[in-house]
């Protein structure tokens, strides 16, 4: 499916935000959260998802997914951001209406337990979502590099370019081209098997998390290893790794990584240039990506003028 693109956001355009994952009654902060966007020129819509049910788990499916398919069917919203990750985003997946986004195609962003979301609205639309900080402990926080990424990624339409910062390069290979796909790590390795998960075939990944062992992550990449989807990807992208530690039984993060993908020879590039509890910068799902050669470049924008 050929990627659709969002409109690029502009000044006094009417944003909604939603909580389809996780929903914590800090109504102080999700009011910073507000500000950031009315910071940018937009106007801000809070979302029934935030208002009407709080909590983690065990909350209205039928609320959350209803907020999700109302906004995108709001012709005068243009853009959609998740409040906060959590446990529980790929309880709506099958509620969503599908055809009803194809055909109002707008700005979606969110992170981490999200990025089950941005995935499946890709793979089932061909819309091109974005992984970037969601609007509590992220937008929030109002840091100055949230809001350049922010304004480059969704109200400029220059292409995303080089990560911030510096690269390191954990395998190197010649320059290779393929799509972007990104989210937390097992937040797509979960969606294997279900009909939502990423079209691998052909894509750079770009992945992060947060608080997980070792042996964890060596779990979630064999598991993408032994399910075939190493075969077809065109590189890989490893951000921030939060209160991960730096190694097990002698055992690192990049070590398991490379041993996970021996048999590719694609490049591995690692970055701090995304992840949790950092200015994160924003990656569109589905566009055009360049890694090898000692860097990673996305080489097309993610919205249209």
């Amino acid at each position: 499916m050929a990627p659709v693109k969002p409109r690029i956001l502009r000044p006094r355009d009417t944003v909604a935000i939603v909580a389809p994952s996780g929903c914590p009654p800090y109504d102080d902060q999700i009011q910073l959260g507000v500000r950031f966007l009315e910071g940018q020129g937009l106007r801000v819509r809070v979302g029934e998802s935030v208002r009407k049910s709080r909590g983690y788990i065990g909350r209205d499916r039928a609320l959350r997914a209803d907020d999700l398919n109302r906004q995108f069917a709001d012709r005068k919203v243009k853009g959609i951001f998740c409040l906060v990750g959590g446990f529980s985003a790929f309880e709506i997946l099958e509620l969503l209406d599908y055809g009803k986004i194809a055909r109002s195609p707008k700005v979606f962003m969110g992170f981490s337990d999200n990025t089950s979301l941005l995935n499946a609205v890709h793979r089932k639309t061909g819309l091109v979502t974005f992984m970037g900080e969601n609007v509590l402990w992220g937008l929030s926080e109002g840091r100055e590099k949230s809001r350049e990424y922010f304004a480059r990624a969704l109200m400029d339409p220059r292409p995303a370019g080089k990560p911030p910062g510096e690269s390191m390069m954990w395998r190197d290979a010649p320059a290779r081209r393929g799509l972007t796909v990104a989210g937390n790590l097992w937040s797509t390795v979960w969606l294997k098997g279900t009909g939502y998960e990423p079209a691998w075939k052909g894509r750079v990944y770009f992945w992060e998390d947060v608080g997980e062992n070792v042996d964890d992550v060596n779990s979630a990449l064999w598991h993408l290893r032994l399910g075939g989807e190493f075969r077809g990807l065109k590189g890989m992208v490893v951000g921030h790794l939060e209160g991960i530690e730096e190694q097990k039984f002698g055992v690192t993060v990049k070590q398991v990584t490379l041993k996970a993908s021996e048999e590719e020879k694609w490049p591995v590039v690692k970055t701090e240039a995304f992840g949790h509890h950092v200015s994160s910068w924003v990656i569109p799902i589905g566009v055009r990506c360049r890694v090898g050669g000692g860097e990673v470049e996305v080489e097309e924008s993610g919205v249209e003028a």
